[in-house]
């Protein structure tokens, strides 16, 4: 049984635009799958549908056999907290302290009271060090937020997903604010995630270079619609100029 079935996924915004035309694919535990297009190809909407921030219009979204599409209420918080999420902004309280914003991610998980009052146990705060130590970043625990430079930020927000433990990791354009030093790097710490924690990777990115470094499988959207489906050498510039257009000319990210 494939840890993810997606099976003739639409979606259609309320003003009428539909980012999303039947789109199925399967995705086994331990891959790191790499979703590409260009911007507007639906791979944001994808994730969101994924994770369910962006509410299916057809379809059928499968999680270890069970259907997730339509859940709420405690069944979407049950979801929620097996798929961790990082965003292409970091999304970090600028003003509070590392150690602080990757406690948060463990909020789905707490209390009502002690997410209130911001209490956490040991075995959290524990816990916290441990995925800060996994992005290379432990040292910077007393640090404000808003002190650290972009790179580390999204180390930082890698950490903070990791609180849920995940067993699905979504990472939405992980590196398109950052210089491509530093893309490298971040990239280092998700394949790492993959490779030694065993964590599933899904991921969105633009480069093909990062793609064929880092991706075991990669999808490729255009215009809502699923165009690929294959390895990333597989990747020919044929198959660029389908993705991408005859205009596009690859860029390569050192």
């Amino acid at each position: 049984m494939p840890l993810l079935s997606v099976k003739n996924l639409s979606h259609t915004y309320p003003n009428g635009y539909q980012a999303l035309h039947d789109v199925s694919f399967e995705v086994e535990a331990g891959e790191f799958l790499v979703i590409i297009g260009l911007s507007g190809s639906g791979k944001s909407t994808l994730l969101r549908c994924l994770n369910r921030l962006v509410e299916p219009t057809e379809g059928t979204i499968l999680v270890n056999g069970q259907d997730v599409t339509h859940v709420s209420d405690a069944s979407l918080r049950s979801h929620r907290s097996g798929i961790g999420m990082i965003f292409q902004h970091f999304n970090l309280i600028p003003r509070h302290t590392v150690l602080s914003n990757v406690l948060y991610g463990a909020l789905g998980t707490t209390s009502t009271m002690s997410s209130i009052t911001g209490r956490f146990t040991d075995q959290q705060r524990q816990r916290a060090l441990s995925a800060l130590e996994v992005v290379g970043i432990r040292d910077k625990v007393e640090n404000r937020a808003d002190a650290l430079s972009g790179g580390q930020q999204q180390r930082v927000a890698i950490a903070r997903a990791l609180m849920q433990q995940p067993q699905l990791l979504l990472a939405d354009e992980p590196v398109a604010s950052l210089d491509p030093a530093t893309s490298h790097s971040v990239m280092d710490y998700l394949e790492r995630i993959n490779k030694d924690l065993g964590t599933t990777v899904i991921c969105n990115l633009h480069f093909l270079s990062l793609v064929r470094r880092y991706a075991t499988r990669v999808i490729a959207l255009k215009g809502g619609h699923l165009v690929f489906n294959g390895k990333p050498e597989d990747i020919s510039d044929e198959w660029f100029r389908t993705i991408y257009g005859e205009e596009a000319m690859e860029v390569d990210i050192r």
